[in-house]
């Protein structure tokens, strides 16, 4: 998901255990008028306005064009009366909603510019008219436009955490449904991808009373320590990308020989630099000498990263967050250049992979080198900090990789005591390991205390194996989309939609639709 949809990778041991950011980011800003007829967004979703590229064409300036932007009186904590308070971002959409008879569709924002999922969020615009469905989209507290203590934020980062943002969004859905004269009774669907299915996910938990059921996608929720069944390693991302690079992928040739080369046998650190240098085709000042083998190993896993989350069938500017266009399944295109064996080709694996990665560093076709070292401008900064600290404070995710036929990546065994002594150390935040597990529990747990939930998983999306994968309960589903990748089901429809795609859609708003009739007595 993303400064261009930027999955972070901050590495906190070159040789140990890493965070790997699945939310993303920064976009434009501005205001809106309300716009009274909607049929424009179905004359354009049928003319493919929303065109294979996955972004809205720039005359139609996003989805933010029929919806308010709005800002909600929002208390910094919700845990004591007195507390001061923020302006948090939300848009709306009230086209089709009736206050008598309808539903309220509500997107849990992730760690990012909500501008990003009103935009992307297509199954909510779709399917908002048969539902008379309000659309909200409402923005994470400390991200985008939504700030508390304004330009002073960066110094009080304790109320930045899961609960604050779950209780933020059930203020805000209460207040409009107050604003809009809605029944009490009024069915509420949450939605959600990456970590903002995660929230869907635990905000359906511990607010069963005000979200009825919810649709998260790709939401990697069982990738925490203390959880039942028991997670380690916990290497089920690297097992992913993997998947993504070898015939289950749909690739043809020798791509996972090559990459084992850098990755498990950690060849790069082994090459001269000038080699480096000269293979992957790096400007000048572009990296650090001394770093440079590790740097490159890292700049190669980023771009599988990226672009494994984006394999998508079709191509899709998603993943660069409107900047570009990544072509369809990537990782194949990307595996191309290395579809021979060039281990033992020092000067050809070099140039295979600076073609694997220029897939996605060069998708304009126009570089004449590359950085490893790119400068990142200040919003960047701030937004990797955040997410930094979310991950040690609370969100500690598992991730470990061994090498094995499912893992190509080298040994790097989880390691919670390390990696936890580095985030206190690194952003004075000692993490709550068991957080999750202890106040949400576990799929075992949730079989027979939770219901109405739809989790969706891609194929090929790297976070697949942190997901719910099949049915824990008639009522909570898990699916796994053939040949899709990150949250794909949550995107507008596209010609290009496979049949497992359309099939996932339409169970997700089947249950929809039992989760409304059931609220509303039917």
């Amino acid at each position: 998901m993303f400064r261009n949809f930027i999955v972070l990778v901050a590495i906190f041991a070159k040789f140990a255990s890493c965070t790997r950011r699945i939310g993303g980011d920064i976009i434009g800003v501005g205001f809106d008028n309300r716009v009274n007829n909607i049929n424009n967004i179905d004359n354009n979703v049928n003319n493919n306005n929303y065109n294979a590229k996955g972004t809205w064409l720039d005359e139609w300036g996003g989805m933010k064009s029929f919806a308010h932007e709005l800002y909600h009186t929002t208390p910094i904590t919700h845990t004591t009366p007195s507390s001061p308070t923020y302006s948090q971002r939300y848009f709306v959409n009230d086209t089709f909603f009736d206050p008598d008879n309808g539903t309220m569709f509500v997107y849990f924002g992730n760690e990012a510019n909500v501008e990003l999922y009103l935009n992307a969020t297509g199954l909510m615009w779709e399917n908002m008219e048969e539902f008379g469905a309000m659309l909200l989209f409402i923005e994470h507290r400390y991200y985008g436009l939504s700030k508390p203590y304004g330009d002073d934020m960066m110094d009080h980062l304790e109320w930045l955490n899961v609960e604050e943002a779950l209780a933020d969004y059930v203020m805000v859905v209460e207040d409009l449904k107050s604003e809009y004269g809605a029944s009490p009774d009024t069915p509420v669907i949450g939605f959600g991808g990456s970590y903002g299915g995660m929230l869907a996910t635990w905000g359906r938990m511990k607010y069963p009373n005000h979200f009825d059921g919810v649709i998260a996608g790709s939401a990697p929720v069982v990738t925490f320590e203390g959880m039942n069944p028991k997670v380690e390693p916990g290497d089920s991302y690297a097992e992913g990308l993997t998947y993504d690079v070898g015939e289950k992928g749909g690739v043809d040739g020798e791509c996972e020989v090559n990459l084992r080369w850098a990755f498990e046998d950690l060849t790069l650190l082994e090459v001269d630099s000038e080699d480096i240098v000269e293979g992957l085709r790096l400007c000048e000042g572009g990296y650090n000498e001394t770093t440079i083998g590790w740097d490159a190993t890292n700049w190669v896993n980023e771009a599988l990263s990226y672009m494994a989350m984006g394999n998508f069938p079709y191509p899709s500017s998603y993943i660069l967050n409107g900047n570009g266009v990544l072509p369809a399944f990537p990782v194949r295109v990307a595996c191309e250049y290395l579809e021979d064996d060039l281990t033992d080709d020092l000067e050809g694996w070099l140039e295979g992979l600076r073609g694997f990665a220029g897939v996605y560093y060069n998708y304009t076709g126009d570089k004449e080198c590359f950085e490893l070292e790119e400068p990142v401008n200040e919003e960047s900064l701030i937004v990797n900090t955040l997410w930094n600290y979310q991950y040690c404070s609370q969100i500690f995710q598992i991730f470990g990789q061994s090498p094995s036929p499912t893992d190509m990546f080298w040994d790097a065994p989880w390691d919670g005591d390390a990696v936890a002594q580095n985030c206190l150390e690194t952003y004075g935040a000692y993490p709550d390991r068991n957080h999750f597990a202890d106040t949400y529990g576990s799929p075992d747990d949730w079989k027979s205390t939770v219901s109405n939930i739809f989790w969706s998983q891609g194929e090929y999306d790297p976070w697949r194996g942190g997901g719910v994968q099949e049915d824990l309960s008639d009522s909570l589903k898990g699916y796994v989309i053939k040949e899709a990748a990150h949250h794909l089901d949550l995107f507008f429809s596209n010609e290009e939609d496979t049949e497992e795609v359309k099939e996932c859609r339409r169970m997700e708003m089947e249950e929809v639709r039992k989760w409304v009739e059931e609220k509303r007595g039917e």
